[in-house]
């Protein structure tokens, strides 16, 4: 069992010395490093004082190369769309100094739209070299049932009308699925085994056939410009997905209903990467919702036995699956996926997960990482429990991981406050060998690696996260999320903050109050 005074992982004191500390907010960001947004749910002339009723979701950031980003979001409807449905995919574009660019889309948002009579919401995104946002989430129908489904949106914001059918691709399986897409990443992939990779994307989910029951795995592959990979194509899955939407009439995509979940618990895909692992491109996919055992499930396109196909990679033992667990009565979740090459043979196939381990109830998490080879499995926990501080009690996740050219790895997430009553988002760097790099962060002597970063917008409540970040082309961390404000009708607002990675901030042996 996990417990406030007997936490089952180490931390190491560091001597209270001056050090150079990557983690420093970059002040030329924003205000101090940080900026705020709000998509109003609510007229503002219509409701008392300046309440916006925001409930902003970011989920993706996406640095440009020119020092702007793109962060994707589910929100509350806007007051000023007419359209029925509770919330929707919204796309801002942030300015390199932090403000927010209302040249993008239509005043400064790009809405993803489906019709009415359906609900939507967005799961996922990436970023195409020539400047398209491509994203991936979920097509709620008025029968009940639910479709995996892909946006694209050109790089002014507006939807990109060459791609699927006017800026949509539907994975509808026929029947009454109840499939949503989790997950998107671009990979080069050589889908007929003739030595020649193609840059696609991958997309995974939970799918479903009918409406009760547990979800099973399904992935499938597109074009850059939307197609899906049609039935002919060897590299494109185990089973025929559907019709009418690939070029030749039926689409391909990768099915797996077995040897999930050790439980068999209904899952939930969580993130995916990719890789060249030889000839093959292997193509890990994490998986929620196991328990007490966190899963990657290993896929690859590849040669099996004579055959070019997409299937289960038998590279790795218990079922093709990398079973992550720190003993019974822990519940473990991972929740985050990365490429992490290290040194050594068939290096280049190492994976970096992020997660969480708690009690079976969930109480008490601690922040999870695990580097995966082929033959072995390394884990580390950490908490965020700052000695002394009285209104500190320990709970603390990672939802988000990126790994440096240098190999290190900077996950991101929370960490809890006053019994959860507010919290602080959180970022945490450690080396290849998953120590904790102590030329990170300055939260506290006893906690290498590790920084913290909350504000209050208004009232006497804060809560902020990190949900998505990303390493831009000049070295600094974008990371988004939410931020509470108590005061604005219980509102969530969307926070973007940049970090610079190194910095000349003196060690405090100490709680550092500043955000």
């Amino acid at each position: 069992m996990l417990t406030k005074s007997g936490m089952g992982w180490a931390c190491c004191l560091l001597a209270a010395t001056a050090a150079h500390a990557g983690g420093e907010l970059d002040a030329t960001f924003g205000d101090g490093g940080h900026m705020l947004y709000a998509i109003a749910s609510r007229d503002p002339a219509q409701t008392p004082g300046a309440l916006a009723w925001a409930q902003v979701s970011p989920l993706k950031v996406l640095p440009l190369g020119d020092g702007r980003s793109i962060v994707l979001a589910n929100a509350a409807t806007p007051y000023d769309v007419p359209i029925s449905t509770e919330s929707v995919p919204v796309a801002v574009r942030i300015g390199a100094d932090g403000s927010w660019d209302a040249s993008y889309g239509i005043g400064g948002r790009a809405l993803v739209y489906v019709g009415e009579d359906y609900d939507w919401r967005a799961s996922d995104a990436v970023l195409l070299p020539d400047g398209r946002v491509v994203v991936v989430g979920t097509i709620d129908n008025p029968d009940g049932s639910s479709d995996m489904a892909v946006w694209a949106l050109a790089p002014g914001g507006e939807p990109d009308t060459s791609f699927g059918v006017g800026g949509l691709t539907r994975l509808h399986r026929g029947g009454v699925p109840s499939d949503a897409g989790k997950a998107i990443a671009l990979l080069d992939v050589d889908l007929a085994g003739t030595g020649s990779a193609s840059t696609v994307l991958v997309v995974a989910g939970n799918i479903r056939d009918g409406l009760a029951g547990p979800h099973t795995l399904g992935a499938a592959i597109l074009g850059l410009d939307g197609y899906l990979c049609p039935s002919g194509l060897a590299g494109c899955g185990n089973v025929v997905g559907g019709a009418g939407d690939g070029y030749s009439g039926e689409w391909r995509m990768l099915r797996i209903d077995t040897d999930l979940c050790p439980n068999n618990a209904d899952i939930d895909v969580a993130d995916l990467t990719g890789f060249a692992a030889g000839v093959s491109t292997a193509i890990p996919i994490a998986i929620r919702g196991c328990g007490d055992t966190g899963v990657v499930k290993h896929t690859r396109v590849g040669n099996f036995g004579g055959a070019w196909a997409w299937g289960a990679s038998g590279a790795y033992g218990n079922q093709s699956r990398s079973l992550i667990g720190f003993g019974p009565g822990l519940a473990v979740e991972v929740n985050a996926i990365a490429s992490a090459p290290i040194a050594g043979d068939a290096g280049n196939e190492s994976i970096v997960v992020a997660g969480f381990v708690a009690n079976a109830d969930r109480s008490f998490p601690a922040i999870l990482a695990a580097r995966i080879t082929r033959d072995t499995i390394t884990t580390a926990a950490y908490g965020m429990e700052i000695p002394g501080d009285p209104w500190q009690s320990p709970g603390a996740y990672a939802g988000a991981i990126v790994v440096q050219a240098d190999g290190k790895a900077v996950l991101g997430g929370g960490y809890a406050a006053s019994d959860w009553t507010y919290g602080d988002a959180m970022l945490m760097r450690l080396n290849a060998d998953l120590s904790p790099d102590d030329s990170f962060g300055y939260l506290a002597a006893s906690l290498p690696g590790r920084m913290g970063y909350g504000y209050t917008i208004g009232g006497s409540d804060r809560d902020n996260r990190v949900d998505t970040l990303a390493l831009t082309p000049d070295g600094k961390l974008l990371f988004a999320g939410y931020a509470y404000a108590s005061d604005d009708g219980q509102s969530r607002y969307g926070s973007v903050m940049r970090v610079l990675l190194q910095g000349d901030r003196i060690f405090a042996n100490a709680f550092d109050s500043s955000p």
